[in-house]
């Protein structure tokens, strides 16, 4: 919610089951898709109204103005979705839209189609007999940055692992390391919340094919938001066990543009500071095992216990943001937790735990 109320021109933010629910200018769509970390599509509203019978959802369809966000484009999609509404069925209520549209577009010379993973794709929402259209303005998912094309075991998704570091503070810290980097989503994220460089910046969206979007004035906003950058003298450590990952990690950070600022290398989580090169000081953040599968539950335990003495003996006052699948985590690393967050991730349910090293 705070990265939404900190775009330009933003009013009345309210959350949502799911979501953020706000009002800008149209530059706001352009911002909205550039700058939040942590939202996985923005979605424009078209219109909002009670429907309890298919002609009405058709008629009162048809007073949109389908061509300022179509505009030549044949090929649509659509998501349908309901809930405790007369209008149940998420087919026929997708044909009753469609078929308004299609009449409308028809009118003005365009022949439109239903083409799944289509550009323009527009998200009809009914909840209590309450209908809401919305254009998607981002198309691919925002969680894909353009530039991660390496992915290790169990990944985090870049939106997941954004929220978790802005939950963390990790902007306050010297030094931010992950020991179980993977494919390094992390510190990839984190380097570019730490040099204030937006993640929208090297990829394209889906309004840029609506007939309204002003290509001059996106593209002047965008060097602004690129101006604004700057290059943290944070130091960024991710490290792994495993060759391929660390492999993967480095690829990422090359894409990226972070080759020479994030340091990536094999090394055993157990090595982590033992000498203390990194200081005192600093964040410690991972997307820790989860051990789903039969009989793994003891050594996950035994490696959670050590991961407690060794951060307890190497790393005193540093802070810590581990992700796992065992709510029993603290209990058994003995590490005190100051905030925990529950979220599901890659279908597990998982829970974020932070706290101070002691």
């Amino acid at each position: 919610m705070k990265e939404v109320q900190a775009l330009p021109d933003v009013c009345r933010v309210v959350c949502t089951e799911g979501g953020v629910e706000f009002t800008g200018s149209f530059d706001t769509v352009y911002f909205a898709n550039m700058q939040l970390r942590t939202a996985n599509r923005v979605l424009m509203r078209l219109d909002s109204f009670t429907a309890r019978s298919y002609p009405e959802l058709y008629n009162k369809a048809k007073r949109i103005n389908w061509e300022l966000y179509s505009g030549f484009e044949t090929d649509i999609d659509f998501s349908v979705s309901s809930s405790s509404s007369r209008l149940h069925h998420t087919g026929n209520i997708e044909n009753a839209v469609f078929d308004s549209m299609k009449e409308v577009m028809n009118s003005l010379g365009v022949a439109i189609k239903k083409v799944k993973h289509a550009v323009i794709k527009y998200h009809i929402r009914f909840l209590d007999d309450h209908c809401t259209i919305s254009i998607d303005s981002s198309g691919a998912l925002l969680y894909r940055r353009g530039f991660r094309t390496e992915v290790a075991h169990a990944p985090i998704r870049e939106t997941t692992a954004s929220a978790l570091l802005l939950a963390s503070d990790c902007y306050k810290y010297p030094v931010i390391a992950d020991p179980m980097c993977g494919s390094g989503t992390f510190l990839l994220e984190a380097q570019m919340i730490v040099d204030t460089i937006y993640p929208g910046l090297s990829r394209s969206f889906a309004f840029e094919t609506w007939p309204s979007f002003t290509e001059s004035k996106y593209l002047r906003l965008k060097k602004k938001l690129q101006e604004g950058c700057i290059r943290s003298e944070r130091t960024l450590i991710g490290s792994d066990i495993s060759e391929t990952a660390v492999n993967a990690a480095i690829t990422n950070g090359r894409q990226s543009g972070f080759a020479e600022r994030i340091a990536f290398m094999q090394k055993d989580f157990f090595t982590f500071n033992s000498d203390s090169t990194f200081g005192t000081n600093g964040l410690i953040i991972s997307n820790l095992p989860y051990g789903r599968r039969v009989g793994e539950s003891t050594a996950l335990h035994a490696l959670y216990k050590n991961i407690g003495k060794h951060l307890k003996k190497y790393c005193k006052g540093w802070h810590y943001g581990f992700v796992t699948a065992d709510r029993a985590f603290p209990s058994i690393s003995g590490l005190p937790v100051s905030k925990e967050i529950r979220f599901v991730n890659g279908g597990i349910p998982v829970t974020f735990f932070t706290g101070e090293i002691r």
